[in-house]
């Protein structure tokens, strides 16, 4: 690889790290962000919210001003928009401004969803799908970092907000990075077709249909398990600490999972591994219920992570070899879809929950992934590597 690909690379993997550190800020500061605030629970976790928002109200706008600006001006003002919100959340102590800047760090977001693929597409034009992988892969390990800042922080006896400011190194490292990269998107988009392999579709509204479908209920997925497990867990007789830890090894798993699955890739179908992903993800929750203990919980809850950590990136390589002479608006509309989930999740589950049971939460799940593995065989049998074929 070129020194110059290099550097793009650099720049797609580093910002995988930045949103995935920075997506998390509120949750895993949520106890001290309460106390600074001097305000209730409810009304802080809306920062989320605020974030969320923030990346789906223009991630599609983000994909259409990369094709007008091109990707390296619309990463370097995600990426300043995200430096704004880790900078200013902390620093001016106001809940209402700190309503703005998770707004802006959501918009920022939005660049990584729109500029990586594009950027990855020239770095790595044998191994797209496994890129992408890796990308998610370095996404895991930025939403380990903020928590893991704080508590080191914390056990130091310094203020958790520090880690705001220790994660500000990133931006300011790619901006340095980024007058030094050469892209020439006009000869990037004549051939694109090389570098990013297309997947023609049969029938066209039904293979993005199934795409999005599947998008937003991986997203459920996730975020079920994400919002629900530890509890889970506690009303499954699991003591407070364990619960806790086996959230950390479920995303342990997604972690490992991203990284193996860049080999994977370089062999297998995205397609194929979408479809085999979920079935295997979906075994793994039904043998931990039934077999009904805390081991099989941990290796369950372990082995889902693994095969359902890499999908999101997954769904974003198939996406975007059908729209591959658009990858940027491709990539904002599967962000869409899963902002949309991300943001509806919760409050879906929220009322089965509150009604039904801490319990129903990985019934619910178990029923997305059917949702995904149904959408996937579609997607499968409306997809074909050659052109001649549709």
């Amino acid at each position: 690889m070129q020194r110059n690909n290099r550097l793009i690379a650099f720049l797609a993997f580093a910002m995988y790290f930045l949103t995935g550190a920075a997506c998390i800020v509120v949750g895993s500061s949520l106890p001290h962000l309460v106390k600074m605030y001097d305000m209730q629970l409810d009304q802080v976790v809306l920062l989320g919210s605020a974030y969320a928002f923030g990346r789906v109200l223009t991630v599609y706008t983000t994909g259409r001003l990369v094709e007008k600006l091109g990707p390296i001006k619309v990463l370097a003002g995600g990426v300043t928009l995200m430096a704004i919100f880790l900078l200013g959340l902390p620093t001016i102590v106001n809940y209402y401004a700190g309503l703005c800047f998770a707004f802006l760090g959501g918009v920022g977001m939005g660049a990584q969803d729109t500029v990586c693929p594009v950027l990855l597409s020239v770095s790595f034009q044998k191994n797209y799908a496994g890129s992408l992988s890796a990308g998610q892969a370095l996404f895991g390990l930025g939403s380990f970092a903020t928590p893991f800042l704080v508590g080191v922080l914390l056990a130091g006896d310094k203020p958790f907000f520090f880690a705001y400011y220790i994660l500000l190194i990133v931006p300011v490292v790619m901006l340095i990075c980024m007058p030094f990269v050469k892209l020439d998107m006009k000869e990037h988009a004549q051939t694109q077709e090389e570098n990013v392999k297309p997947l023609y579709v049969k029938h066209k509204l039904l293979a993005y249909g199934a795409i999005l479908l599947i998008c937003a209920a991986y997203s459920a997925v996730v975020n079920t398990l994400g919002l629900y497990l530890s509890s889970f867990a506690e009303n499954m007789g699991i003591s407070q600490s364990t619960s806790a830890f086996m959230l950390t090894v479920y995303n342990v798993g997604c972690v490992i999972g991203s990284f193996v699955f860049v080999l994977v890739l370089k062999k297998v179908k995205a397609q194929v591994v979408l479809l085999v992903n979920n079935i295997c993800a979906m075994a793994a929750i039904l043998a931990a219920l039934l077999i009904n203990t805390v081991e099989a919980y941990f290796i369950g809850m372990f082995t889902a992570g693994f095969f359902l950590g890499v999908l999101f990136s997954v769904i974003v390589a198939i996406a975007t070899r059908i729209g591959y002479d658009r990858i940027s608006v491709a990539s904002s509309l599967v962000a869409t879809a899963g902002g949309l989930s991300d943001i509806l999740t919760p409050i879906v589950t929220g009322f089965l929950v509150g009604r039904l049971g801490v319990g129903f939460s990985f019934k619910y799940a178990i029923i997305m992934i059917a949702v995904s593995i149904a959408a996937a065989v579609v997607l499968r049998l409306n997809t074909t590597e050659k052109k001649q074929e549709v």
